[in-house]
């Protein structure tokens, strides 16, 4: 007897998982620009949080340490952020590289935002 609880047990947790599984995962928006491309995806969490992987777009395995600007506050060596729900203002750069800006984005309660930024070497020579 103990044994058909227990199969009973395993059958109704992974159906809860299954739909609570598909719930979690709401939106994903690529963007792809001449210039540069990210992806976003937005899942239901317990705070509003923003985390930010950069790579190199010439280069499969390059993921760069980037300076990342929220609402012209400049962030580096720090890719995860707890932010307060509203509209954000998010820039993501790194010397040599075309940066991405996205504007407006709106964060509301409960989300949690994941942004794989893919930056392209920018042509430009540096100059002082």
């Amino acid at each position: 007897m103990p044994k058909v609880l227990s199969v009973r047990k395993l059958i109704y947790l992974s159906v809860c998982l299954a739909i609570t599984g598909c719930y979690t995962n709401k939106t994903v928006i690529n963007n792809t620009t001449p210039s540069s491309s990210y992806e976003m995806k937005k899942f239901k969490s317990f705070g509003n949080w923003i985390t930010i992987h950069t790579f190199d777009k010439g280069s499969p395995y390059g993921e760069i340490s980037p300076v990342i600007i929220i609402n012209n506050l400049y962030f580096t060596k720090v890719n995860s952020f707890n932010i307060g729900k509203g509209k954000h203002n998010v820039e993501i750069a790194s010397i040599s590289k075309i940066p991405i800006k996205i504007k407006d984005l709106v964060v509301k309660e409960g989300n949690s935002i994941v942004i794989n930024a893919y930056l392209k070497d920018d042509p430009t020579p540096i100059s002082d």
